[in-house]
């Protein structure tokens, strides 16, 4: 999925691994996680595959040059395929907290809620994080880059998922500290 991560916003531009990144982490990162290692490794496979060139530029302000991935047409083709493609299959769910809460009988009432009341304050932290993103970046950008605007309705979209799924988590905590606290 990182592939296409990277073709998509390349897609949009030419940048270097450290925009490619940072972007990241203000979007793509709050439901598909890279490491800096892992974005570097793959611009150079895609490089090395044809679908990305990249120059080196000097940087006046920095002391390391920086080194700036284009999409190809090849690049562009290969994102194209595979936004063509239907996903068939639902996305496999990995939840540690589900598989700690389903072996909690044998630990103390104690430990199993103070795990679930800092879950809930994480996941209310994350949910707090989406409502602030939407009002601090997203909606400017819309109004200020009418090339973006297409680009950033979808971006909505996925920000309301997020929101929506962290409401429900908190939701479902709270649900679930009333109940032990029942026991």
């Amino acid at each position: 999925m990182l592939k296409y991560i990277l073709l998509g916003f390349l897609n949009y531009h030419p940048m270097s691994g450290y925009d490619l990144k940072s972007l990241m982490e203000e979007s793509t990162a709050h439901f598909w996680h890279a490491y800096h290692s892992q974005i570097y490794t793959t611009l150079r496979k895609l490089e090395e595959d044809g679908l990305l060139e990249s120059e080196e530029i000097e940087s006046e302000e920095a002391k390391l040059n920086r080194r700036v991935y284009t999409l190809t047409d090849a690049g562009r083709q290969e994102l194209a395929a595979w936004q063509r493609q239907v996903m068939t299959e639902m996305s496999p769910v990995k939840e540690d907290l589900l598989v700690r809460l389903f072996f909690s009988g044998s630990r103390s009432k104690q430990e199993t809620l103070s795990e679930l009341v800092m879950q809930r304050q994480l996941h209310q932290q994350k949910l707090d994080t989406y409502t602030a993103l939407a009002a601090e970046h997203l909606l400017p950008l819309m109004e200020s880059s009418p090339a973006m605007l297409a680009e950033s309705r979808y971006w909505l979209m996925t920000l309301e998922f997020g929101k929506r799924y962290e409401a429900l988590y908190v939701q479902w905590l709270t649900e679930c500290i009333t109940q032990i606290e029942g026991f």
